[in-house]
């Protein structure tokens, strides 16, 4: 074989390479914006998504409510607006700017629903909080809703105390409510009929419990967990009996706004990537 054939057939052999190499790519090119990139193929897409697909974030279960007490019946109130709380999935950002504002916790609109006697609802001493690493949130977490009730004297209005103890992974929020829940059960058992324990989900919360003045309530949907507590100053009028007033508000005002809570908090979003 002559050198002129040799080169032919070599260069022959080398188009036959580039024709293989170039029909069975790992990526096909695709035009955006007139220039070229890289698009993995069906196979290789679905091999990533398969190997950076998210776990899912694990919810939490909170202890069983201690025994004797059975489900309220709540009056049920219509939202005037919902929660939509994000979280970071790996927990180490707050996203505090998701929150909702100690102010917007419970609308007048809504207290209405469950005191007929509330003419106004007006908000005062409201302060940011303090993020873990420093800094404060972007709205405010604690606040007072001061009411004016048909029958109060003005120097002696209600109060609704809000304080947001915050929003996180469920895991995260559910060690400290089991700390919580633990403590309370300790100081029952030495005051008998100081706290109500609502059975866990009895009224669309996780879990809830109160001693008549401070009610803390553990919220959970989705991947984002949370924690608001409420405590009513006054409500001595809503019958013309201090005791049986006060006992209206421990049985069916603090139901009812645990309820509502649950039911507010039903729009969250997933955690962020």
């Amino acid at each position: 074989m002559n050198s002129r054939t040799t080169r032919r057939n070599v260069a022959l052999a080398a188009g036959v390479a580039v024709a293989i190499a170039v029909t069975v790519p790992a990526y096909t090119a695709y035009a955006a914006g007139g220039s070229a990139k890289a698009k993995p193929s069906a196979s290789s897409s679905s091999k990533t998504s398969r190997a950076t697909k998210p776990k899912p974030v694990p919810p939490y279960t909170p202890p069983a409510a201690p025994g004797g007490d059975t489900a309220p019946t709540a009056k049920q109130i219509t939202p005037s607006g919902h929660f939509a709380v994000k979280v970071d999935r790996t927990g180490k950002k707050p996203m505090d700017n998701t929150w909702p504002s100690a102010t917007e916790v419970f609308t007048e609109a809504e207290l209405r629903q469950v005191l007929p006697g509330l003419t106004a609802v007006k908000a005062d001493q409201c302060h940011t909080g303090n993020l873990p690493d420093g800094g404060a949130t972007a709205k405010s977490t604690t606040c007072t809703l001061e009411l004016t009730i048909s029958g109060e004297p003005t120097d002696d209005r209600s109060k609704l105390m809000i304080n947001i103890r915050g929003f996180g992974l469920p895991q995260q929020v559910g060690t400290q409510w089991t700390k919580e829940l633990t403590q309370a059960r300790s100081r029952s058992a030495k005051r008998p009929g100081l706290y109500t324990f609502y059975p866990n989900k009895s009224l669309g919360t996780s879990a809830a419990f109160t001693d008549g003045t401070t009610t803390k309530v553990l919220v959970q949907h989705g991947n984002v967990a949370g924690e608001i507590w409420f405590s009513g100053i006054g409500f001595t009028k809503l019958t013309n009996d201090y005791l049986k007033s006060r006992q209206l508000y421990r049985t069916a005002v603090v139901p009812s706004l645990v309820q509502l809570l649950g039911a507010k908090f039903t729009t969250t979003e997933k955690a962020a990537a």
